[in-house]
């Protein structure tokens, strides 16, 4: 690309901008797949007593625009259950058999932050 001393600036700004939004997209690519791998193991993972909890994890996008995303893993179905069997808890009233945590969030979650900034470094190197 050919350029004089006046436009150099304006080259430099422009190629950075496309830089910028190429780097941009390629994060909420990995953002988005990150979140799907994450319900994935989450679901692979989940105590399983109807199925319907197992059944109701999915992912939803909450906010996009040209330079950020927001991305929830949620349980659409039973999300009254994901602290109870995540941590465990007493039972009925405190006075049933205790139920035991069984951790399948954190581990995906803890996970899943792993993957990314590793994809992270990825993009922004490119």
């Amino acid at each position: 690309m050919k350029t004089t001393i006046n436009g150099l600036a304006d080259a430099i700004a422009k190629e950075l901008s496309e830089y910028s939004q190429d780097v941009t997209d390629g994060l909420k690519k990995s953002v988005k797949q990150v979140a799907k791998e994450c319900k994935d193991e989450i679901v692979q993972n989940s105590p399983v007593l109807t199925g319907s909890y197992k059944k109701g994890w999915g992912t939803k996008i909450n906010y996009e625009a040209s330079d950020d995303i927001r991305v929830t893993v949620r349980n659409k179905t039973d999300y009254q259950l994901t602290h109870l069997l995540e941590y465990g808890h007493a039972g009925p009233d405190g006075t049933g058999r205790p139920t035991p945590a069984k951790p399948h969030i954190r581990p995906a979650e803890h996970n899943a932050a792993e993957k990314l900034m590793k994809q992270v470094k990825v993009v922004v190197k490119g």
